[in-house]
């Protein structure tokens, strides 16, 4: 859906920036806090279009070195006190593995903690791991791994190898890939389309062995969290949510209070022509409080109730 102007985040208004005389593009529409902001860069044009109106909009945004990025490949910039990370339009690709550990500064900005075993395309399980200091330091040994650039596509078929979640907020990365394969393959998708490196049997060896003895069996993520029910009540800063009716029994329903503050949550009520009575599922990425308190939502749409489940038009 195309939100008025006055509805859009300051990445949805200008989801393009101009630094240095090269163009940067929005990596992740979520703000980053400011410890993962650096030194100050100067100033960049930021422009958009409303899409309502088909006005141009410009804008004089300050720019931030992400700690530990170069700013050739990404920069935080924002104002009013929120920032983006925007990524230089650049599709050349770094030509070792550890050309791509020190522009991006993948020591301090990219953990490895929940990791799927994988057998082609077959899940073997799902695991957690405690300490992934030893992963960093054998992969900062690899930086001679040369880029492996005949296809942009990791073929998981008859390969064995790990799925690591990759989230990180400097990279403007989202619950991504990291592969690291028993043939010596390091892939990811965090640089918006696939980086794939030859690192070496053993050292790709090492790390599915630590990991494998370091971890324990995990439950599995869900890319986004979610709250469903019946839409009961809407004020100034919350609505209250009701699943009773998604309950076998409705007395074991819960009511959630959803906080509004975010402009993406609030634009679907006073915008979006969600009213009371309506069925509704909320994304969220904050925390459930014991009250049932819900912070961190960023969306609503509406369902339809059928035997007791609430479905979703295509």
């Amino acid at each position: 859906m195309a939100w008025p102007w006055e509805y859009m985040t300051i990445a949805e208004k200008y989801p393009s920036v101009k630094f240095n005389n090269k163009e940067y593009g929005i990596k992740l529409s979520s703000p980053v806090s400011e410890n993962v902001l650096g030194d100050p860069l100067g100033s960049c044009e930021a422009t958009g279009v409303d899409s309502y109106t088909n006005k141009k909009y410009s804008e004089t945004f300050k720019a931030y070195k992400i700690n530990g990025v170069s700013e050739d490949k990404l920069i935080a910039a924002g104002t009013e006190g929120e920032f983006y990370v925007y990524m230089a339009d650049d599709i050349s690709k770094p030509a070792t593995f550890g050309d791509v550990w020190d522009l991006y500064g993948l020591d301090q900005n990219l953990t490895f903690s929940h990791f799927t075993v994988n057998e082609g395309y077959d899940d073997k399980g799902e695991f957690e791991l405690t300490d992934d200091a030893y992963i960093r330091e054998i992969l900062s040994g690899c930086g001679d791994g040369v880029l492996y650039d005949e296809t942009d596509f990791f073929e998981r078929d008859n390969r064995y190898y790990l799925t690591f979640t990759a989230t990180s907020e400097a990279l403007g990365a989202y619950k991504l890939v990291v592969y690291i394969s028993e043939d010596g393959y390091f892939a990811t998708n965090l640089f918006s389309y696939s980086h794939i490196y030859y690192i070496g049997e053993d050292a790709a060896g090492k790390i599915i062995s630590y990991a494998k003895n370091n971890s324990v069996e995990a439950e599995s993520i869900p890319y986004e969290l979610t709250v469903s029910g019946i839409l009961t009540e809407i004020n100034d800063d919350y609505v209250l949510i009701d699943d009773s009716a998604l309950c076998n029994n409705e007395e074991d329903g819960t009511v959630y209070k959803i906080y509004t503050d975010d402009i993406r949550i609030r634009r679907c009520v006073e915008f979006g022509g969600i009213k009371v009575g309506d069925a509704v599922i909320v994304n969220y990425n904050g925390e459930i409080s014991e009250k049932n308190e819900v912070n961190g939502a960023y969306s609503m749409y509406t369902g339809t109730l059928v035997d007791g489940d609430l479905q979703i038009p295509e």
